[in-house]
């Protein structure tokens, strides 16, 4: 099914996303539309935004979780969709693991695109 070609009551998300850190010292970064990804990339994507509740989660339910850890990636994402904005910044370590698990795939996301 072509990216254009959407389930009822999917709805198209913004993302914005950035992180830095690791051993590397890395900075990347990834912004898109989910719509503008292929069918499959972004109904595995909307199921990880889904399954790390983004849109529940506060900031300060974050920081209490956050530590600093040597080599840990620092987060900022940002999810908008019809009536809804949503911004969290987190260590990726500290955060829990839905979260971790859509933060490491942006990243994956992120990497493929500045490749090319």
């Amino acid at each position: 099914m072509p990216a254009s070609e959407k389930t009822e009551g999917e709805a198209s998300m913004h993302i914005e996303y950035q992180c830095s850190g690791g051993y590397g010292g890395l900075r990347l970064s990834y912004q898109g539309e989910t719509d503008a990804l292929p069918a499959a990339e972004a109904k595995v994507l909307l199921g990880l935004i889904e399954a790390a509740n983004i849109f529940d989660l506060t900031q300060k339910h974050l920081s209490k979780k956050s530590r600093s850890i040597p080599d840990d990636f620092a987060c900022r994402l940002t999810l908008s969709k019809t009536g809804k904005n949503k911004t969290l910044s987190f260590n990726e370590l500290g955060a829990p693991e839905n979260l971790r698990r859509l933060s490491v795939h942006l990243r994956k996301l992120a990497i493929k695109k500045q490749s090319g």
